[in-house]
């Protein structure tokens, strides 16, 4: 391990977030890939909240998305589509939320990959919206790299994103004590 994987954005964004999505759209766990994204975008907002707030709101995780999601066809998904989605897979791993029941925002669908990235007829369906997975990955993570550097671009939102980078699951590899369990000389 070196010392740049200390590094709160190389280990918890680019060997934490990054990868655990990565590993799980190269295995195909689409339903994996799609909670890890929705989590990581709650991490985000978290990151990027006012230094008086503690606790992440929807309309953090709406703003946030609304600024740094985007996909290159026509079709875009909303803060609160992705919001409704959140709440679907993380509450009950599923395309259904009190949100979408409630007409606040488009049901979510998953597709492995698609050109477009988002499919949405409302002839068919005004109600649902079909999204790529792996187009929603990468969209995530530039979303993040943008995020990132707006947020140190700012010295004071910076320091409040190192703080709360202490909170966040950073990963490290076991190490066993040299002088444990070794033979003696």
């Amino acid at each position: 391990m070196t010392d740049l994987d200390r590094d709160p954005i190389v280990n918890v964004v680019h060997n934490g977030i990054k990868h655990g999505i990565r590993v799980a759209v190269d295995k195909e766990c689409w339903g994996s890939a799609v909670v890890l994204i929705l989590a990581g975008i709650d991490t985000m907002a978290y990151l990027g909240m006012p230094a008086t707030q503690q606790d992440v709101t929807r309309m953090d995780f709406v703003k946030w998305v609304e600024r740094y999601i985007t996909f290159p066809c026509n079709e875009q998904l909303t803060g609160l589509d992705l919001y409704g989605a959140r709440c679907g897979m993380l509450h009950s791993f599923s395309t259904v939320s009190k949100l979408n029941r409630d007409g606040k925002c488009r049901r979510v669908g998953y597709m492995d990959r698609s050109v477009p990235e988002i499919r949405y007829d409302p002839k068919i369906d005004d109600d649902f919206v079909l999204v790529s997975i792996e187009a929603l990955a990468e969209s995530f993570f530039r979303g993040m790299d943008k995020f990132l550097v707006d947020l140190y671009a700012d010295k004071d939102k910076a320091k409040v994103a190192d703080d709360r980078f202490q909170h966040v699951v950073h990963s490290f590899p076991y190490q066993p004590e040299n002088n444990r369990c070794q033979p003696s000389p």
